[in-house]
């Protein structure tokens, strides 16, 4: 079956086997960059479509996926402080997206009405909200599928996915940070993410989009804070000013990214850190909370890391992203309910540094039933070695 013939079969009855299907065409290179774009289409369609005033710049900022990045909690903001307008539709799903870190604040609503939506971006020009039964439903279900039988990684429906969601919500400018990595679905080395990341901007062209992307190492952790919960700690430090070392750089990354595009757009990036500031705040209160309730719930996660990771003998810091990555999806999959955040790890060194025995690498938290499973993964996966390992800096070559 043809690439189109799956899609239409998938737009007219969402089962399994019509999903499979898509899977299998998508996976196998049997599509065009017109197939892409006419499942992100459909995705897209498969729900209520907002609209939005077409003097609005609109603008946002994705991600491939990564446990340590901040980009789609920060871009955002810092494009609305550019003037630019954020309508920011996520999937559930990942351990610590954008859409699942912030639905951990208290009071914060992520199901999102067009009216609601339509007030938040007028209060501060940034409105965040999950795709549901209304918006992009049949997005959400071929992720969930795709997640079910391992099939993240799939570049071009990955393409679809992302653009989909663009679509749905009238962004007209679509930023995408692409994390090269072993878990990362958009290219295990930089040679597959430059050549997907081409075709993203190709098929956005195609969309009527303006497109731009970014390569960025993932491999190792851009900051220190891993978890949903722990995302919201490494906000409040961002947004006041608090910030140093690995979490300062990257919060500086994402800053420029959105600068990046601002700038294209003629928009001021003046006062930009005070502005973010500001419109987190507001964006807090047009979707039910306050920033107390946010920086309360941020001081209760910290409070809860009281387990230790220690090195074990003297070396350099050796932290597996990918290890740490699955053991908070397997924890997050196996909880009751939505959006749970049962664990999350605070690195207290960075990859790479040279340390003594004995030395506290990181801290984490977890429910007592599975504190033992739990010690023994973070040990395997954050400990010190013999390796000096930094990629982007130094090449080690034996002779």
């Amino acid at each position: 079956m043809t690439a189109v013939g799956a899609i239409e079969n998938f737009a007219k009855d969402p089962n399994e086997a019509a999903m499979r299907e898509v899977v299998r065409a998508f996976s196998a290179n049997e599509c065009s960059d017109q197939d892409i774009l006419h499942l992100a289409k459909t995705l897209a369609s498969s729900g209520d479509c907002l609209v939005l005033p077409s003097e609005w710049p609109t603008a946002d900022v994705a991600s491939t996926g990564g446990p340590s990045s901040l980009t789609t909690l920060l871009c955002p903001l810092y494009l609305a402080a550019g003037n630019l307008f954020v309508p920011k539709l996520g999937i559930q799903g990942r351990p610590a997206g954008g859409i699942d870190v912030l639905a951990q604040i208290p009071g914060y609503r992520i199901a999102l009405s067009d009216k609601e939506i339509l007030e938040a971006l007028e209060a501060c020009r940034y409105a965040h909200f999950v795709a549901d039964k209304s918006r992009t439903p049949l997005d959400a279900r071929l992720f969930k599928f795709r997640q079910a039988i391992g099939t993240q990684q799939v570049p071009t429906l990955v393409i679809a996915s992302l653009l989909a969601k663009k679509i749905a919500v009238s962004v007209r400018y679509a930023g995408l940070d692409v994390r090269v990595a072993p878990h990362g679905n958009f290219g295990r080395t930089w040679a597959e993410a430059k050549a997907n990341a081409s075709r993203f901007c190709a098929v956005g062209r195609l969309a009527g989009l303006k497109a731009k992307c970014w390569i960025t190492e993932g491999a190792k952790p851009y900051q220190p804070y891993i978890g949903r919960g722990e995302a919201l700690v490494a906000l409040k430090e961002i947004l006041g000013g608090s910030a140093t070392g690995s979490l300062k750089a990257h919060g500086d990354i994402c800053k420029s990214m959105a600068m990046n595009i601002a700038i294209e757009h003629g928009t001021s990036m003046a006062g930009h850190d005070a502005a973010a500031l500001k419109i987190f705040t507001a964006n807090l209160e047009a979707q039910g909370t306050t920033f107390d309730a946010f920086a309360e719930y941020a001081a209760k996660i910290e409070g809860a890391h009281t387990e230790t990771i220690a090195a074990s003998r003297p070396g350099f810091v050796q932290v597996d992203l990918s290890a740490v990555r699955d053991i908070l999806g397997s924890l997050q999959a196996n909880s009751a309910g939505k959006f749970l955040d049962p664990t999350g790890v605070i690195l207290k060194c960075e990859s790479g540094t040279f340390v003594e025995s004995g030395t506290v690498l990181a801290t984490y938290r977890v429910p007592e039933k599975c504190a033992e499973e739990l010690r023994s993964v973070l040990a395997r996966a954050i400990h010190a070695g013999d390796e000096l390992s930094i990629p982007g800096v130094i090449e080690v070559i034996n002779g």
